[in-house]
């Protein structure tokens, strides 16, 4: 898939074993900073290409990779449970991996720091879901640090002044993602999270191909074009497979706020290369959306401390 890494299941570090953390914390900034590359190559090849054809190149070269695994394992690695959530799960990796391209495209001009910053917003999606779709009690702490995220995009998106097409997209992508993590969630209690991989890819590339048979350049791309376009989808499977081995290895909750480095990442992207940096009213939502998903994320590590001391 293409999107942020969060969409492949990623095991918690159990209760008997000791999180690395400082090893952890070096996978999740190379996460950051391959999906950093993802995403401006992304955008580099979107004035020349459409992003719908690019979207189904970045899933057909993970499924590619996967291929290994496949063969390595066995076809029963492809086994699943629960086909009807799968596809859905893989409709909204999909679905959340075109809003992001378009967002992120010279079509829509949204800069890479601002698309960043939409995405975390992600963590407050995920806890209305939970309470939707996993029936998850989510106490008064968590609602209330919900309800400020929101807020601030709010003030990141200022909609008293519009809102533009690449934000609401952005939006939307973040909404698809808090969904396919959301239903990871809930297919990882009886799937592999490396069966749940290989079916995202090969879904997603077929669920892209009309798009990208649809949106095919009446010149057809350069070696040079295939190679940055190939460099991109390894640059979004690497960025994926980092953060998982990230979080596998640490403790989640010192982990998490490391991937706040992709905005100061994407920022220094836009300042360089399109001479674009994010407004004041955006960093300040930013910070409020960051803080509020800090203090979930702290909050969901102290009930699982209580939960295994019962």
């Amino acid at each position: 898939m293409a999107v942020s890494p969060d969409q492949s299941g990623v095991a918690e570090v159990s209760a008997a074993e000791e999180p690395r953390n400082l090893e952890g914390a070096l996978w999740m900034t190379a996460s950051g900073l391959v999906f950093t590359a993802f995403l401006t190559l992304s955008k580099l090849q979107s004035a020349h290409y459409d992003p719908g054809f690019l979207a189904f190149f970045r899933s057909f070269v993970a499924l590619i990779l996967t291929l290994p695994v496949i063969l390595q394992q066995g076809w029963g690695v492809m086994r699943i449970h629960r086909p009807g959530l799968v596809l859905l799960r893989s409709l909204f990796g999909t679905m959340g991996f075109i809003f992001s391209f378009y967002a992120v495209s010279a079509q829509f001009g949204l800069p890479l720091s601002e698309f960043n910053a939409i995405s975390f917003s992600r963590a407050m999606f995920i806890t209305v879901l939970a309470a939707a779709l996993l029936k998850e009690t989510v106490g008064w702490h968590r609602w209330g640090a919900t309800l400020a995220g929101f807020v601030g995009v709010l003030i990141m998106t200022q909609p008293e002044a519009g809102v533009s097409l690449g934000t609401l997209l952005a939006l939307a992508a973040a909404f698809c993602m808090a969904g396919a993590i959301t239903l990871v969630k809930l297919l990882s209690r009886n799937h592999r999270p490396v069966t749940l991989l290989i079916w995202a890819n090969l879904l997603s590339s077929a669920m892209l191909l009309p798009l990208a048979l649809w949106k095919m350049p009446e010149v057809m791309p350069s070696w040079q074009d295939w190679a940055l376009i190939t460099l991109m989808g390894g640059c979004g499977v690497a960025g994926q497979y980092f953060y998982i081995r990230g979080m596998a290895i640490g403790d989640a909750s010192f982990l998490s706020p490391i991937d706040y480095l992709r905005l100061p990442m994407a920022a220094t992207v836009d300042w360089l290369l399109f001479k674009a940096l994010p407004g004041p009213w955006t960093w300040v939502g930013t910070g409020i959306i960051i803080g509020a998903t800090a203090y979930i994320t702290l909050r969901e590590r102290q009930k699982r401390r209580q939960t295994r001391r019962a």
